[in-house]
């Protein structure tokens, strides 16, 4: 095996094993942290960090894994998180491929888009439909979900940037 393939297994699998660190400390019983209905959801940081620092391809991969991930812990759609967080890392793969630096902000500027996306359809299809929650109380639980995200972003992208230039051989 050559040794830039070996680095890039255990890239991967490092990765893999972050994003099932990040979803079971946010979604156990024990460590799921909740304040008045918004909970931590750091899986897309972790998807737009991979897609960010490896590509689209990588990005897409992950984010539908993330996804898969969700839909255990959802009692929502089947397959609409896998859907959406995989298409999210193709896409923010190649937008930041092309117009964006690897740097925290990039990163986090990237989850937040994908949650406020999220929480979008969740308020369209669910919370106003099922509930009939007004647009006010949803502004809130985004903000309450936003202020428990961005610390477990930031604290994604630290994880897979270290990760990412570990296992990557630069080329001079």
């Amino acid at each position: 095996m050559i040794r830039s393939d070996r680095y890039t297994w255990l890239k991967y699998g490092s990765y893999a094993l972050l994003m099932l660190g990040f979803f079971v400390l946010q979604s156990a019983r024990g460590t799921a942290f909740w304040l008045n209905g918004a909970t931590v959801n750091a899986l897309p940081f972790v998807v737009a960090s991979v897609a960010l620092l490896d590509g689209p391809y990588a990005g897409g991969a992950f984010g539908f894994a993330g996804g898969v991930l969700l839909s255990l812990n959802s009692p929502g759609v089947e397959g609409f998180s896998s859907l959406s967080l995989g298409l999210f890392g193709i896409l923010f793969g190649l937008f930041g491929a092309y117009y964006l630096r690897n740097i925290l902000f990039s990163a986090l500027a990237g989850g937040l888009v994908c949650v406020a996306v999220e929480s979008f359809f969740r308020y369209i299809f669910h919370d106003l439909l099922i509930y009939g929650m007004g647009l006010p109380q949803a502004m809130g639980l985004f903000g309450r979900q936003l202020l428990l995200s961005l610390p477990a972003g930031a604290l994604a992208y630290a994880l897979v940037f270290l990760i990412h230039r570990r296992f990557t051989e630069e080329t001079t």
